[in-house]
């Protein structure tokens, strides 16, 4: 992807600022667009044009991540969307409940912007050479670059 349609629902906004801030070092071509809720993330993705990638918080309020996971993989205009799991969580349930929803990827939300961006970087790339569906190549992002094979496949 040399031009990136980004949707990002976060609720936190210095989360969303170090987000924008780790992509912009790996495309100079990009539009975040942001949803602060769920339910917000819901009513983008019915009203606007489709984004070339999702990334969801979990914890988001009036609708979690998951329950837009959900929405997104049960609605057939949007089900091919690449949806990237970016959260504070690591633990096992919400991990394998994200790879059974339909996530290509979990990120654990790193505290280092250089990291972020290498991690971002790897994840984009990995989504531009494959062009699969979810479920042959589900990774988990641990605050390391490495990419390892999801927990239950």
């Amino acid at each position: 992807m040399s031009k990136y349609n980004v949707l990002l629902a976060e609720d936190d906004a210095d989360d969303y600022s170090f987000f924008v801030e780790a992509f912009g070092r790996i495309s100079a071509e990009y539009r975040i667009e942001r949803a602060k809720h769920g339910l917000e993330c819901i009513t983008y993705l019915k009203t606007h044009e489709k984004p070339d990638v999702i990334f969801l918080d979990l914890n988001m309020p009036l609708k979690s991540g998951l329950e837009c996971l959900k929405f997104i993989k049960n609605n057939e205009a949007l089900e091919d969307i690449p949806v990237i799991i970016y959260s504070t969580s690591h633990y096992i349930k919400h991990i394998d409940a994200a790879f059974k929803g339909g996530a290509h990827y979990y990120i654990v939300k790193p505290n280092n912007a250089d990291l972020l961006t290498e991690i971002l970087n790897t994840a984009l790339s990995r989504l531009d050479e494959s062009g699969e569906k979810p479920g042959k190549y589900n990774f988990v992002v641990r605050n390391q670059v490495t990419l390892e094979n999801s927990p239950g496949r």
